[in-house]
Order: C-alpha cells, then sequence, then structure tokens
C-alpha cells in the first residue's frame, strides 16, 4: 500500500512466446533523482529474459522430439539386439526405460549446484551434446549390454531440463515464475507428444537404428540455438578460490547443497512432487495391459487405443500447464500444489473403478488436467524458497525428485501388476497423491522467503 501517494497505471507489458515481461511501475517522486541507470540494466535484463525463454523453448521442443522418438521403441530394437521371450522383453524393457531417469536423479542436484557456480549455459549445452554423443552411439551398438551401458552413462550428463528452467528463471519477474516455467514445459510437452510420430515414421522408413541418429542430429540443433543465441545471465560473484580446483569446486557444490537440504520448505517440495510423481508412474510400464482388459477394446486396434490413453493425458497437460502457472502466481504456489494434488489423488484412484474404455479416457483427461499443476507450482515454490545464486541447486534436487520417482515407478509397477493386479495400482497411487496434498499444508508456513531475482 502506497501512503500519501496517488498510484499509476504501469504501462502495457510486451508479450513474448507468451509470457509477460514488465516492471511494476511506482509513483514519481520529485526529490529522488531520475534512476536512469537501473532503468537501463532493468531493460537490459528483460531483454535477456525474453530472448533466453524463446530459445531455450525451442531447445527443449526439440530435444524432447528426439528423446520421446526413440524411447517407445525400444521394446522393438531389443529383439533386434537378440532379446526373445515375454518375460525377458518386458524385464529389460523396464530396466533400460528406468536406468536414464534414475542415474540423472542422483547427479541432478550436483549438476544444478555447478551451474549455480559456472554458469547455467554451460550445464544445458554439456547435456545436448551428451546427448548426441552417447543417444547417437546407441544406434551402433550390437549387444543389449552396450545399450544398457549407454543409457546409463546418457543419464550421468543428459540432464537438461533442469538447467534450461533454471536459466529462464532467473531472469524471469519474480511475480511471474509460476507462468513462465508452465509456458517453458509446454515446450518439452508438446515434443513429447510429436516425438513417437516421427519416431515411428523414421523407423518405418529408414530402419530402427536410424531413430538413434536422429535424435543425435535433435539435439545437434538444440545444442546450436543455446549456443549461438542463449545469454548467461549476470550472477553473484563466486570466490575464486572456490574455483581453483576440482576438489574444492566438489567441497564447494557439496556445502551448498547440504544448504539447500536444510531448507524445511525445499524439504517439503521435494517430498510432495516425489509422491505425486511416483503414484502416477505406478500404472504406466502396464497401461496398454490394463487398456485390454476393458469393454470395448478392439484386440486388432490394441496400440492405436492404448496410445489414445496415454496422449489424452498428455494433450490436457499441454494446455491447462501455463493456467496452473499464472494460478500459482496469484493465490501462492504452495496452495495451487495442493488443489491440483487432492484433484489428482480423486481422478487417479476412481480409475481402478473403470470398465470401459471412454470411463477410462474421461478420467484419464481429468487426472491430466489436475497433473498438469504439478511441475510448474513445484518450480515456483522452489525458487521462492532458494536465493537466485542457489537457484540451480533447488531446481536440480526438484528434478532428481521427479525423475527419481519416474525410475522407481516404472520398475515398480510392473512387479505390483503381476502379484496384486492393476486396481490396487491405481488405489495405492492415488492414496500417494492425496499424502502430498497433506505434505503441501505442512511445508513453508514458517520459513521466511527467500531473495527473488
Amino acid at each position: 500500500m502506497m501512503w500519501g501517494r496517488r498510484p499509476v497505471r504501469a504501462p502495457p507489458p510486451r508479450r513474448c512466446g507468451g509470457v509477460l515481461w514488465s516492471a511494476r511501475v511506482s509513483a514519481p517522486d520529485e526529490d529522488q533523482p531520475a534512476p536512469a541507470a537501473s532503468d537501463r540494466r532493468s531493460s537490459g535484463q528483460a531483454d535477456i529474459g525474453r530472448r533466453n525463454f524463446a530459445a531455450v523453448w525451442v531447445a527443449n521442443f526439440i530435444t524432447a522430439v528426439g528423446m520421446m522418438g526413440f524411447i517407445p521403441l525400444i521394446p522393438l530394437y531389443l529383439r533386434e539386439l537378440g532379446v526373445s521371450g515375454a518375460e525377458s522383453e518386458r524385464i529389460w524393457s523396464g530396466v533400460l526405460a528406468a536406468g536414464a531417469p534414475l542415474m540423472a536423479a542422483f547427479m541432478g542436484p550436483l549438476w544444478g549446484s555447478l551451474g549455480d557456480r559456472v554458469g547455467r549455459k554451460p550445464m544445458l549445452l554439456r547435456a545436448n551434446l551428451a546427448i548426441m554423443v552417447f543417444v547417437g552411439c546407441m544406434g551402433l551398438v550390437t549387444s543389449i549390454w552396450q545399450l544398457l551401458a549407454l543409457r546409463l552413462i546418457q543419464g550421468v550428463f543428459s540432464g537438461f531440463l533442469a538447467p534450461a528452467m533454471t536459466l529462464v528463471s532467473v531472469t524471469a519477474p519474480a511475480e511471474r515464475q509460476g507462468r513462465t516455467l508452465g509456458l517453458l514445459q509446454t515446450g518439452v510437452l508438446c515434443g513429447s507428444a510429436i516425438g513417437p510420430l516421427v519416431g515411428g515414421a523414421v523407423a518405418d522408413s529408414l530402419g530402427l537404428r536410424a531413430v538413434f541418429f536422429v535424435c543425435a542430429g535433435t539435439s545437434l540443433v538444440a545444442f546450436l540455438v543455446v549456443a549461438l543465441v542463449v545469454v548467461e545471465p549476470p550472477r553473484a560473484a563466486v570466490p575464486k578460490g572456490s574455483l581453483s580446483g576440482p576438489g574444492k569446486l566438489l567441497r564447494a557444490v557439496a556445502g551448498d547443497l547440504r544448504l539447500l537440504l536444510a531448507n524445511r520448505a525445499l524439504r517439503g517440495v521435494l517430498l510432495g512432487v516425489f509422491a505425486v510423481r511416483f503414484g502416477a508412474s505406478l500404472i504406466e510400464p502396464v497401461l496398454t495391459l490394463f487398456v485390454e482388459t476393458l469393454k470395448g477394446v478392439d484386440p486388432e486396434r490394441l496400440a492405436s487405443q492404448a496410445g489414445l490413453v496415454f496422449s489424452v493425458q498428455v494433450a490436457a497437460t499441454v494446455f491447462v500447464t501455463p493456467y496452473w502457472g499464472r494460478l500459482g502466481d496469484r493465490r501462492g504456489p504452495r496452495r495451487v500444489f495442493r488443489l491440483c494434488a487432492a484433484g489428482a489423488a480423486l481422478s487417479f484412484g476412481a480409475q481402478a473403478l473403470v470398465t470401459s474404455l471412454p470411463q477410462l479416457l474421461c478420467l484419464r483427461l481429468v487426472c491430466g488436467v489436475f497433473l498438469a499443476g504439478i511441475m510448474p507450482t513445484a518450480y515456483s515454490a522452489a525458487s521462492r524458497h532458494s536465493s537466485a545464486d542457489q537457484r540451480g541447486g533447488a531446481y536440480g534436487f526438484t528434478f532428481s525428485s521427479v525423475i527419481l520417482a519416474r525410475g522407481l515407478g516404472l520398475l515398480g509397477g510392473g512387479w505390483l501388476a503381476a502379484h496384486v493386479g492393476f486396481a490396487p495400482l491405481f488405489v495405492v497411487g492415488g492414496l500417494l497423491m492425496g499424502a502430498a496434498a497433506l505434505v503441501a499444508r505442512m511445508g513453508a508456513a514458517r520459513t521466511p522467503l527467500r531473495s527473488q531475482p
């Protein structure tokens, strides 16, 4: 509230890629000098933010197209490498699907905190370069063990989402963090929806191995976009002594990570997002088998109908994610996270009762609407409870929670389905999402917000 002054309306903000970038305008004060230099710095940072957002969105989209072009085809590639038998195919498909995410989960905080010290742009370049090299080499393997080794190494070096989110976040206006991060994620979601179509078309026309080379090519394009367009945002000065050698650098990074984990509110964010993503991932490895048991499913069209079940949730996420980000900016990310987790819990758990394909499609659509709000609000909450010079580490932990939850969910879902059936997977997943909604009530109330960029 302004005392003794008349508020001045801000000029209309400029729009770039759906993100509004503007600075708040306060009433003029004749006793204060005109802040020309400050205005120029603020305008320059906004220009960097718009440029980086556009470039990173495009890079994320291209990378996601390539990554999702080959991942759904891994079971078919296994047969080409000599794996036979339904049981062996299922086991190896699960291991290869989960291997890279699990490795990325352990490395995410390290890369994020390292980016806080040496720069976020180098981390994004490192990720795209790793995808280009290691995924390209997957098209040359001759045994399943070579493919597994490359997937694990890829997971160590190729986490691209966390540094992308960090780089954009530090130049976005503090009051629009959720909106900006939500829109940024639509690039990944759109790429993930298009990638399987591209991969399938390439495999049908050029063969399975060509898909890996195409993915490597898309990563090269994304690498060039980041290298040529992205501008490294200014960050807090780092003592030179902390960068004088690998040992000192790793000790400094470890200290940064310990400091972040001491933040109670951030721990609540990590626990909540882990519970939601783990619960949602339980059904994924056996969802096609569950669809096969429903009324009205044509066995000859099982693949396309199962693909529709997957796509309807992704489509809902693409369209609704920016809305949840904007709502989180206005109402607070923790409150919106709680709403989304509760809605996802009800709609996901109710899928245990479906008996027909239309019922499942409707509930998947509703569940996708609520799941769309989890990630933008989680990243926005992480940004609120970390300073700008710790943002990479905070996002690295958040990213790791998501990836670790997904990897463990993929591994555990198939095993649980074999022992208890499909319905309990929905029940367990719904209960975990409900628990996340409760966790969201507990975390940040007594923890002060950290400085914003």
